[in-house]
């Protein structure tokens, strides 16, 4: 690792090539030469103990007379005596008698070495060495012809893997330029996707799919900004032009309702930026304590605050219907859809909490005008305020159902609107139970 670390991808491929054909080339090799060279020993053990029984029947040929002359191969045949020293063959030839020597004399002696043993007056050994020139010129043969052709293929495989794998890396060149290029002002760009269905291809499908959700996100940023501004340069600027407009009469100003207005400016100036920095904490995902938190309990909580207009229907002492997250962001979320409603509702406004299953439900519904269809989804977008009933002479800032949306989501569950039975509008909140796995 420490010696391929500061390599490319290309050389750290051909290096990976050339090294496995090496391994590969001498793993051949050496089978090659152990096999060669245990088939050459045995070759030249056949041929000695051949040579040996060569000279046992010349030894034993009828009629040899004392003296005569054998064909031998001094360099490869020894004769020892009983003492274990070595005589010429002359010397053997004079002691042995006329036919005595037996045909089927025994062949001894262990390898490498074939061995005759012959009997007679006197008793001598035949030795016969294997021949080592043919397994020689075998190596010789390796040495001076594989190694060079296996040096060759070892260079041709490494050139080879340079080209293809330099091919195969071009389009990550053309992503890695592309990306270069791309800021925070381009992120409407987007990398080139090669034809070929490989992991280059499937790399750049999924920096094209971040670079859609970083654009959605920086697109939604600058919206969020823009909209906050708008929303905090309201207030503002009312504050200030009332108080402008104090200074300027001062004897002429009814300063209690001046500062009736002002405040009441700055109360609504206090909750946007409230909101705010909670939406911040949610994109953040700051996971907050957790704890098992009683929703039913908590709905007939938010009903007494309200206890003219909000009404709860079902068990609100329900043990089942506990949820696992934050008591705080859960109640909050509770009060925007609740505070929500009774904006819109002509008279009432009714909480409902059931348990199926594994979850919890808890449903808002009210007697208003509803939500249409195709705003069912827009409503959760942050500063979105439908024309009939989202002014903000209401007094919501827009934040309220985004907030709700976003804590449901971070407890792992779904606000979703609905079609109320009383004709409104129905929120339903649905939460995973505690304890459910």
């Amino acid at each position: 690792m420490r010696l391929t670390g500061g390599m490319s991808v290309r050389a750290k491929a051909v290096v990976a090539a050339a090294g496995t054909v090496t391994f590969a080339i001498g793993l051949c090799v050496l089978a090659l030469v152990l096999t060669l060279q245990q088939n050459l020993r045995e070759s030249a053990k056949t041929d000695a103990r051949k040579t040996a029984v060569s000279v046992r029947d010349q030894l034993s040929a009828a009629g040899l007379h004392p003296g005569e002359p054998v064909v031998i191969m001094p360099d490869k045949v020894f004769i020892q005596d009983q003492a274990g020293r070595e005589v010429s063959p002359t010397a053997v030839y004079k002691e042995l008698p006329r036919k005595v020597i037996s045909p089927g004399a025994e062949i001894t002696g262990p390898p490498p070495r074939a061995t005759e043993s012959i009997t007679t007056g006197s008793t001598y050994r035949v030795k016969v060495n294997p021949s080592t020139t043919a397994l020689d010129n075998a190596k010789r043969l390796l040495l001076r012809e594989v190694a060079p052709a296996a040096a060759g293929l070892v260079l041709f495989v490494a050139g080879l893997t340079w080209l293809l794998v330099g091919r195969a890396l071009r389009p990550v060149a053309a992503i890695q330029r592309e990306v270069t290029e791309i800021t925070e002002r381009d992120l409407h760009r987007r990398v080139p996707v090669p034809g070929a269905r490989d992991e280059i291809s499937r790399l750049a499908r999924t920096m094209n799919a971040t670079l859609d959700r970083l654009h959605q996100a920086m697109t939604r940023q600058r919206q969020f900004v823009a909209d906050a501004s708008h929303e905090l340069r309201s207030p503002i600027a009312a504050v200030r032009a009332q108080l402008e407009l104090a200074m300027a009469r001062p004897h002429r100003t009814d300063w209690p309702s001046a500062v009736h207005k002002a405040l009441r400016d700055t109360e609504r100036l206090q909750a946007v930026a409230s909101d705010l920095l909670l939406l911040a904490r949610l994109d953040a995902q700051e996971a907050p304590p957790r704890s098992p938190v009683d929703l039913a309990a908590l709905t007939a909580e938010e009903a007494r605050r309200h206890p003219d207009t909000v009404t709860v229907t079902g068990n609100t002492a329900d043990a089942t219907a506990v949820v696992h997250g934050s008591r705080v962001q859960l109640s909050r979320l509770l009060t925007n859809l609740t505070d929500n409603a009774r904006r819109h509702a002509h008279a009432s406004v009714s909480l409902t909490v059931h348990v199926h299953g594994h979850s919890v439900e808890l449903a808002v519904d009210d007697d208003g005008p509803g939500i249409p269809e195709a705003d069912r989804e827009r409503v959760f977008e942050r500063f979105t305020r439908l024309d009939h009933a989202r002014a903000r002479q209401d007094g919501g800032t827009g934040l309220g159902l985004a907030i709700a949306n976003d804590i449901a989501h971070a407890h792992g569950g779904t606000l979703t609107v609905h079609t109320s039975p009383t004709g409104g509008a129905r929120l339903l909140l649905c939460l995973p139970r505690a304890g459910s796995g």
